[in-house]
């Protein structure tokens, strides 16, 4: 007899919330929609991913909130109460901040580029040359990434599939706006065009 324990099967309620337009996480649509995708299997979800998948296809997100380097979302699983998933991007130093700003602002194509909704190579060169991940999932630190997912389930996986499912709206959310991704490390449009 195997020694595992067995759980019993739980069906998520449904959810007429937000649905992924892209099984495939928005990975069809660009460079940075696969980057962001690649981001998240090298964050070692597994199998959860495809659970996360799932939730999004079917519209388990039942709210979002985009605010800066912080998402705050509520996904519908198994129990009658959603479960509160928080994502929050680590922020670069105020110099290298600025290094990416003082270097995007030389270049005005870059920038004209971005606000037209496309995302130059360049971009994520510039912000590894001063230290900085565009995308998520790289480690600062022994144990320590540069974005932290929290989800209340019970769940002691992390990711869970609340969080995955959370990330793939994200994803084709930078897929149609690529600009988010700057936001998530703090670089708001107007930053591109004000001077400091």
């Amino acid at each position: 007899m195997s020694g595992k324990k067995k759980y019993p099967v739980r069906i998520p309620r449904f959810a007429p919330g937000i649905r992924s337009q892209d099984p495939r996480g928005g990975a069809s649509r660009s460079w940075w929609s696969r980057r962001w995708l690649e981001s998240l299997e090298s964050m070692g979800v597994g199998g959860r991913l495809a659970r996360g998948r799932a939730y999004a296809v079917s519209g388990q997100i039942v709210s979002l909130r985009i605010a800066g380097p912080r998402v705050e979302a509520q996904v519908v699983g198994a129990r009658s109460d959603p479960y509160n998933v928080t994502v929050d991007f680590s922020l670069p130093s105020d110099d290298a901040r600025r290094a990416v700003l003082s270097a995007l602002r030389a270049d005005p194509m870059l920038v004209a580029r971005l606000f037209a909704g496309d995302l130059p190579m360049e971009v994520e060169e510039l912000f590894r040359r001063v230290g900085i991940r565009l995308f998520p999932g790289g480690k600062l630190a022994p144990g320590v990434y540069d974005v932290t997912l929290s989800c209340s389930c019970p769940d002691w996986a992390n990711p869970c599939k609340h969080t995955c499912a959370v990330m793939l709206i994200l994803g084709e959310e930078i897929a149609r706006r690529p600009m988010t991704l700057l936001e998530f490390r703090g670089i708001e449009e107007g930053d591109l065009c004000d001077e400091e």
